[in-house]
């Protein structure tokens, strides 16, 4: 009967002060850096291809960026090229990143109702890598790549 107060005694001693509780330091996982420059790729299945450049600035906001993005779609099939010129808003909540963009310029192809702001959902897999999805005028599969060597 001793023994089991004891037990339940350590095992609440321990809940209430942590993991110093045992001589172990708590180790917290420091958020990615995830400023800098980014390529990233969409699959629009087979009518068109997707990709463009990003870049994450940090704001005085932990976990918010803010961002500009050029996209590249080319859709063969009916003979259309757009490059996209977006400013961007992006936000870390737990281990995802979303961006929420807004058309600023058309630089190639006409500007185009159908043509909607590249939006992100993605999740955190290392500093240097995020998968999710593309939010535009469908749901595509996502894929971002830190550029090489750009981590600013």
């Amino acid at each position: 009967m001793i023994r089991a107060r004891a037990a339940l005694l350590i095992g609440a001693l321990a809940l209430a002060t942590g993991p110093a509780a045992f001589g172990q330091e708590e180790t917290l996982k420091a958020p990615p850096v995830l400023a800098g420059i980014w390529v990233f790729e969409a699959d629009l299945n087979e009518a068109c291809t997707f990709d463009g450049q990003a870049r994450l600035m940090p704001t005085e906001t932990e976990g918010e960026y803010g961002c500009e993005l050029t996209a590249r779609q080319d859709c063969p099939a009916i003979d259309v090229t757009y490059v996209v010129e977006q400013s961007c808003r992006a936000s870390v909540e737990e281990d995802v990143l979303t961006v929420r963009s807004e058309i600023q310029n058309f630089l190639q192809g006409e500007p185009s109702a159908f043509y909607t702001p590249d939006n992100f959902q993605l999740r955190i897999e290392s500093d240097s890598r995020m998968d999710g999805v593309l939010v535009g005028a469908d749901i595509y599969p996502a894929v971002w790549q830190r550029a090489d060597g750009a981590i600013s």
